[in-house]
């Protein structure tokens, strides 16, 4: 997932905040309770204000993380 994730980021950069969160530390697994993450990888989308819009998990292409910004991106005039 990191060539992906990397590009974009790439992509995006600007528009959207990119956040790595580790599941190995203490902080990572209490964010994962918090938005009820039970695997990786998962990417989750928060819209300006924090508000959970979108969670996905596992291997996505990276069409559907290019969609999953986009919609949110869409939904704040971004």
């Amino acid at each position: 997932m990191n060539p992906i994730v990397d590009e974009v980021k790439r992509e995006y950069g600007g528009k959207v905040d990119f956040v790595f969160v580790s599941m190995d530390d203490k902080a990572g697994k209490e964010k994962a309770a918090e938005y009820s993450v039970i695997g990786y990888p998962s990417f989750l989308i928060l819209d300006s204000t924090g508000k959970q819009v979108n969670l996905l998990q596992g291997v996505v292409p990276k069409e559907t993380l290019e969609k999953a910004l986009d919609d949110v991106l869409a939904r704040e005039g971004g």
